[in-house]
């Protein structure tokens, strides 16, 4: 009897064993499964999943970083009775990169996988956008991380990761350059290196002794093409506009519309306009120019005419205030200025021949163009005339300076009259 109440309690016991698993999966199972996904969500996994097979439980999900990882793991092994088993917790971060533009600094936070891709973030960015500074001090690596589907490392422009950040820092070509009488400086951003090194060259062809520094002007694949980086267009400009004494500056920006200030003349005018035209289509030009009778007068000019400095202030001393008048619409020496210029031509004899003079006539700028122009050469031709025959050598240049209006800071003193410059 006994016997067989042992053998009876012997295949008893599986069924009841068996019984209370039924049971246990029935009744606990579904509510250890909730509270499991909910632990997950609480520490921020995003998409768990829970696989709980009787006693043994594997997760899986996404969590932001690595911290809310390890939480989220520790708040599974303390749902008991379930044992998370090594290689049961599938639970990833996946690499992410947010970046914030403060002034000139990029701030990038965020995880990627263990390895050199925060330099290689780095260096990538500093190409596309030499002109930030980097901070990467809160961009994490972790062994937990891993790359979304179809990213592969290295990392590059193309990458679906850093396209969110490439877009925010994608910004309008723009270009400065101002001349002062020792450098002429360069700032802004290219969108091509070639374009750079083609302005830089231009620029010390036309320098002199003056120093080209380009050290403020950068050039990224990542800046926005612009209808103005024409290379060998707007070079070709650059180098006619610099040529001309300074101070001088020529800006523009992604909206085409060039902006020019300095000294000039009419013809220099006209020929930066033809020269922009390539660069900027239809655009208008902002010229604010300080127009000039002629390169002559810009200061600073040094003549070329080879006599004894002494001799040369003597000469310009006398010139200064020999302009000889004539009446409207005549191209006849009154009597008064044939004296003036009675006078000066011994002082143009001791200069000897070496001494060239440039006799131009200021037109009356509120003329007609063609009319002013060709009384202004027979006034000048006057002059020229009256002093060889004064005996003054013939070493003359007989030109009509550019009109320029009363109004102009450049404008000569009083219109129809005939100046004398030292060549």
């Amino acid at each position: 009897m006994r016997l067989s109440l042992v053998f009876f309690m012997l295949i008893l016991l599986p069924v009841a064993a068996a019984v209370h698993a039924w049971l246990f999966c029935r009744d606990n199972l579904p509510a250890l499964s909730q509270e499991a996904v909910k632990r997950l969500k609480d520490a921020g996994v995003r998409d768990p999943v829970v696989d709980i097979r009787f006693f043994d439980i594997a997760v899986t999900g996404e969590a932001p970083d690595p911290d809310s990882r390890k939480k989220a793991l520790q708040a599974i092994r303390s749902l008991v009775p379930l044992r998370l088993q090594p290689g049961a917790d599938r639970l990833h971060v996946l690499a992410g990169l947010n970046a914030r533009l403060d002034s000139n600094t990029l701030h990038l936070t965020g995880w990627l996988p263990e390895g050199d891709e925060i330099e290689n973030v780095r260096q990538l960015l500093a190409e596309l956008r030499p002109d930030l500074t980097l901070n990467t001090q809160a961009l994490h690596t972790a062994p937990e991380v891993r790359w979304a589907e179809g990213t592969k490392p290295p990392l590059t422009a193309s990458s679906p990761l850093l396209k969110p950040v490439l877009d925010m820092l994608r910004v309008p070509a723009e270009l400065h350059i101002s001349a002062k009488d020792d450098a002429i400086l360069l700032s802004g951003l290219l969108p091509a290196t070639a374009l750079k090194h083609e302005l830089v060259s231009a620029l010390a062809e036309v320098a002199g002794a003056r120093v080209v520094d380009p050290s403020a002007l950068k050039a990224s694949p990542h800046v926005l093409s612009a209808s103005f980086a024409r290379p060998e267009s707007l070079a070709a400009f650059v180098s006619s506009f610099f040529q001309a004494p300074p101070p001088r500056s020529f800006d523009i920006s992604g909206d085409g519309i060039p902006h020019l200030s300095g000294l000039a003349t009419r013809q220099m005018e006209s020929q930066w306009l033809a020269l922009l035209r390539p660069v900027t289509g239809s655009a208008k030009v902002d010229a604010r120019l300080t127009f000039l009778p002629s390169t002559y007068h810009f200061p600073g000019y040094q003549p070329r005419s080879a006599i004894p400095p002494a001799t040369l202030e003597a000469v310009r001393g006398s010139l200064r205030d020999a302009a000889i008048h004539f009446e409207t619409g005549s191209s006849q020496i009154p009597a008064e200025e044939q004296t003036k210029l009675t006078a000066l031509a011994p002082v143009l004899l001791s200069a000897g021949p070496a001494l060239g003079i440039i006799v131009g006539a200021h037109p009356d700028p509120a003329g007609p163009d063609g009319v002013e122009k060709e009384i202004g050469r027979a006034r000048a031709q006057a002059v020229m005339s009256f002093l060889i025959d004064q005996g003054v050598p013939a070493n003359f240049d007989v030109v009509v300076f550019d009109p320029v209006p009363a109004s102009s800071a450049g404008a000569p003193a009083m219109p129809r009259t005939v100046e004398l410059l030292i060549r």
